[in-house]
């Protein structure tokens, strides 16, 4: 590892999980996904511009918020990259699943039937290339999650980035036919780097979408946690595949 690298990671690390954390070599070697999702969640709540303590200002808070964002990236980027040991290689040491129970598909709904592909995906490509969900079910559960995502002017102006009367401004915009987000940076009235934190803001707190699956009886609880894990490994195949 790079040295400069090195102490990015160290710098982050320092951010989410605070001083009281001794952060070494040997801490990086050992993270793991969890214990930056658990940091990060921590650091949020401490340091998220809606939660203000007595004599604390607004910029200060956007401004710690903003690095725990920033630096929670450099991990997750640290950690997806991280060389992992070939799951091709140490088959023989797990036991091999049980076969999935198959599931009861749908009339007059089309399941994709061909070569599943080569690679990363996210949960509801995966459980459509796999056979499991229907194309309709697919984009019945993508519009689900959107309906309940909170708006990114929500959060833009919780935090003092802009005003309700922006939002409007920008939503009449619509000669710019492109999301919110890119709409108001078009318009100069966030920058790449607020709308980067709102973006990442908005994914981590939006429902999964395996959920979907769950409360409409198209899988069980134990399926879906199934294929999570089968998930986990085609993807960390693709990543490992391509070094």
């Amino acid at each position: 590892m790079a040295p400069n690298q090195e102490t990015k990671l160290i710098d982050a690390c320092r951010i989410l999980f605070g001083p009281d954390v001794e952060v070494t070599r040997e801490f990086l070697c050992y993270l793991q996904p969890e214990g930056v999702r658990n940091a990060y969640r921590k650091r949020a709540r401490q340091c998220h511009p809606d939660v203000l303590e007595a004599g604390s200002s607004q910029a200060n808070h956007t401004e710690l918020f903003r690095r725990s964002v920033e630096a929670y990236e450099v991990l997750n980027s640290f950690l997806r990259d991280r060389k992992t040991v070939n799951p091709l290689r140490v088959a023989s040491t797990h036991r091999p699943s049980a076969p999935m129970k198959k599931v009861e598909r749908a009339h007059n709904e089309r399941y994709y039937n061909g070569p599943f592909p080569t690679l990363e995906l996210k949960t509801g490509l995966y459980l459509y290339y796999s056979g499991t969900v229907s194309y309709q079910a697919l984009v019945r559960s993508l519009l689900w999650q959107r309906s309940l995502r909170p708006p990114l002017g929500e959060f833009a102006c919780s935090w003092g980035w802009i005003d309700q009367e922006t939002v409007s401004t920008i939503l009449r915009a619509t000669h710019l036919v492109c999301p919110f987000g890119e709409r108001a940076l078009k318009l100069g009235h966030l920058s790449q780097s607020q709308l980067n934190i709102l973006l990442l803001h908005q994914r981590f707190i939006q429902k999964p979408i395996g959920r979907y699956f769950v409360q409409n009886s198209l899988l069980s609880e134990s399926e879906l946690l199934r294929h999570l894990r089968e998930l986990a490994r085609h993807n960390q195949q693709i990543r490992a595949s391509r070094r």
